[in-house]
């Protein structure tokens, strides 16, 4: 039996029209006839991913991206995306533990992205050969050159720990699960090191995650940060770190983190390890995304007052509702900054023109906000490559000139 070959899909929309490319194998340019069976001829430009790889993209206005993963000797790999070049296209690779020496990640190892195109920020944990790994590795790029720092002194990550981070004005914060399931927040500060605190224990009132929770991370204004993940009973949870100006009585001011449960406002309880995704609007609200236990995007939003909520998938298509997410599926949420509407991109179970079958996903994605959704079949419409099945699939997305979606393919 032939070895699988996992590879990085993007699926994109231009100028109204959508379509995929490979970013790990293009056709082969040739004179030559198609082979025997009348398919195209591939070439590898970039390294293939490993099953189960993380999976993180960034992209500017300009539509430069870069997608981020794994690849089989669980090197973190970066490919580049330049449109300015003359052919446009994935136009490069760099493999980050032989071109820097950066440790390899550990089995399974999310992926997180901060930054401009020009100063990014990649985080992962380390698959420790020699030490136990799990420790976060921060990846830095300034003026093309690539750098690497280890928090050596924070807690281990869990072996399926999330990573969410986030950049704001004063500086860096990551967020992870360590071994005992608590929420650890660490931040970069340079030359001064890496800071770390245990929110689960350190915030009055924060509850315990789900040991299956993922969680999500926004950072809004001079350095106000939201952190999303699900309870022990699956419910959406809100941890707020908001600056108080100073006072007479308190000149200097305050920082405060507060807890919010979002069921407190109807929210649902969600799918035991559905992963979040988190927008903030123009006003910088956020607006959070998560499948709720039938397997249906859910939309929580705060309307500068409270939160409303939106059953986005079940409402979708004029009450006729838009398909359920397969199990396991991964979410991702975009917004253009001139339009109100969210696109959330999840997989759905597929449907072969008689009912739904169990272990067939299609990327979906659906598009609205409020009360008015519509849903399409991003796969059948596109005849997308398979999902890889067996591992988890994160979903990445982004909005250049346009949404673009990356998931991992098997073949």
């Amino acid at each position: 039996m032939a070895e699988k070959v996992f590879s990085i899909i993007e699926v994109a929309e231009q100028d109204g029209k959508w379509g995929y490319s490979d970013i790990n194998f293009a056709e082969r340019r040739t004179s030559d006839p198609p082979d025997s069976v009348g398919g195209p001829v591939w070439r590898q430009v970039s390294p293939v991913a490993v099953a189960g790889s993380g999976l993180a993209a960034v992209g500017s206005v300009e539509d430069d991206r870069r997608v981020f993963y794994q690849d089989r000797g669980r090197s973190v790999v970066e490919t580049v995306y330049e449109p300015s070049l003359p052919d446009g296209g994935w136009t490069g690779y760099r493999v980050f533990t032989t071109d820097i020496g950066a440790p390899s990640a550990d089995v399974g190892s999310a992926v997180a992205v901060t930054g401009e195109i020009k100063g990014l920020r990649v985080y992962y944990l380390d698959d420790g050969r020699f030490d136990g790994g799990r420790r976060l590795v921060r990846l830095e790029e300034r003026s093309g050159e690539w750098t690497y720092t280890v928090c050596a002194d924070a807690p281990r990550g869990s072996p399926i720990s999330p990573l969410a981070a986030v950049t704001t004005k004063q500086g860096e914060y990551v967020y992870y699960l360590d071994v005992r399931g608590h929420i650890i927040e660490a931040s970069w500060l340079g030359a001064e090191g890496w800071p770390f605190g245990d929110l689960t224990s350190g915030i009055a009132g924060c509850p315990t995650p789900s040991p299956l929770s993922l969680l999500t991370a926004v950072g809004r204004g001079a350095d106000s940060r939201l952190v999303y993940f699900l309870d022990e009973n699956d419910r959406p949870v809100q941890l707020e770190r908001t600056i108080i100006p100073g006072t007479k009585k308190d000149p200097e001011g305050s920082v405060v983190w507060r807890v919010q449960s979002l069921s407190a406002y109807g929210a649902p309880a969600a799918a035991a390890g559905s992963r979040p995704a988190v927008l903030l609007t123009a006003e910088g609200h956020p607006r959070l995304y998560y499948l709720d236990a039938d397997r249906m995007v859910v939309e929580v939003g705060f309307n500068g007052h409270g939160w409303d909520v939106s059953h986005a998938g079940m409402d979708a298509d004029e009450g006729a509702g838009a398909p359920a997410a397969a199990d396991g599926s991964s979410l991702a949420a975009v917004a253009p900054a001139d339009r109100p509407a969210a696109q959330v991109y999840y997989l759905g179970v597929a449907d072969a023109g008689d009912g739904p079958r169990e272990g067939d996903s299609n990327l979906i994605e659906l598009q609205g906000s409020g009360a008015d959704w519509t849903s399409r079949s991003l796969g059948a419409e596109l005849d997308l490559p398979d999902v890889a099945t067996g591992v988890p699939s994160p979903i990445s997305a982004i909005y250049t000139t346009g949404p673009r979606v990356y998931y991992t393919s098997e073949e």
